[in-house]
């Protein structure tokens, strides 16, 4: 019975812990999104113009691949349906600006000092678009890059 209980409490721990991962809510919410893409980082090198790419380097060597959903449907209700999952979550929201209607911001999944995703919000009064990337990086590493 013990086997059992513990068996069912690992299940369950593990099950809510990959409903923080960004590709939980990517998955959950594609279909109604308007533009998704989902992309190996080391694709994405050869979308990225020579000089971009020194610049961007250091975070495509530790990342793993990129998602994207663009809601310009709905897009009030996937910004309220993103804000309970980040709530929900343990992202971490590194910084938050807010223009008139516009408004970005950037969150972090931090495991065992290792930032493992990043999450950019960036939404208008009628387009959402969210991009999430799975990484293993330093907290240094992100500073080097946000330098």
């Amino acid at each position: 019975m013990k086997r059992i209980l513990i068996l069912l409490i690992i299940v369950l721990a593990s099950s809510c812990a990959s409903h923080n991962s960004f590709n939980t809510f990517y998955k959950n919410n594609q279909e109604d999104s308007n533009f998704s893409f989902g992309l190996n980082s080391s694709l994405i090198a050869s979308f990225l113009p020579y000089d971009e790419m020194e610049e961007i380097k250091p975070l495509l060597n530790k990342a793993k691949h990129v998602r994207i959903l663009v809601f310009s449907e709905n897009a009030e209700e996937k910004t309220e349906n993103f804000q309970r999952f980040i709530n929900r979550s343990k992202f971490e929201e590194v910084v938050k600006l807010k223009g008139n209607n516009d408004q970005f911001a950037f969150f972090a999944l931090e495991k065992r000092s290792q930032i493992k995703e990043i999450v950019l919000e960036i939404g208008t009064e009628d387009k959402l678009v969210l991009l999430g990337l799975k990484t293993n990086l330093s907290r240094e590493d992100l500073e080097k890059i946000l330098q």
